[in-house]
């Protein structure tokens, strides 16, 4: 599904992914654990097309998209939740999920009721501005709007920051329940405690990428 091949991305001049390579099957799901500024957020960002590759490959179900602008990644079936969450502070929480439905021009609320079931909270944020909501609540919204077109490929980085204990499991729930239906992801987290389920796990220091 997702194959990385010796990637190498800079952030000015520093060399923020070193040869970076691995892959993930359909119904897999990837961590990489690291600390802040090891390189999890660009190693994400570079998949997505979110800044440029210096030299590698990123290859999504046998095609090369390492060139490719971040609208039509995700157009291909590929959802990201930016550690920053990246809400549209000017339009409703309901709006913002709805904003990969609407880019690819699909029936809204595709996830909606799975998810609504999980966090029945959330119902109580769609009409409030996103920037007045909390972290943790900013963080659901972002899940949701990357779930809401269905993907088939989470990018998920830091997705755990600021949720309760009972809503990491309910997610950690979630996305066991849809990798049986063929869900892949790769989960980019600074602590290994949330990983433990995943079927690969990586190291990543240095922008150096270590299978564990």
């Amino acid at each position: 599904m997702l194959k990385i091949e010796k990637l190498n991305v800079y952030r000015g001049y520093i060399h923020a992914d070193v040869d970076i390579s691995f892959e993930v099957k359909k119904g897999e799901m990837v961590g990489i654990f690291g600390s802040n500024g090891a390189g999890k957020t660009t190693l994400l960002q570079s998949i997505m097309g979110l800044v440029p590759v210096q030299s590698g490959s990123v290859n999504y179900n046998g095609s090369e998209i390492t060139t490719f602008p971040p609208y039509k990644i995700a157009r291909l079936g590929i959802g990201y939740v930016p550690e920053d969450r990246r809400l549209i502070s000017e339009v409703k929480v309901e709006e913002n999920i709805l904003i990969p439905c609407w880019g690819k021009g699909m029936p809204q609320r595709v996830k909606f009721n799975t998810f609504e079931e999980i966090f029945p909270g959330i119902k109580k944020l769609y009409g409030k501005s996103g920037e007045l909501c909390s972290g943790g609540e900013q963080m659901l919204i972002a899940i949701f709007r990357a779930l809401s077109s269905g993907p088939d490929l989470l990018l998920l980085d830091e997705c755990y920051e600021g949720l309760s204990g009972v809503a990491r499991d309910s997610w950690t729930g979630y996305l066991l329940e849809e990798r049986k239906k063929g869900l892949s992801g790769v989960i980019a987290e600074s602590n290994r405690a949330f990983l433990t389920w995943c079927d690969k796990l990586y190291q990543i220091e240095r922008g150096i990428l270590t299978p564990l």
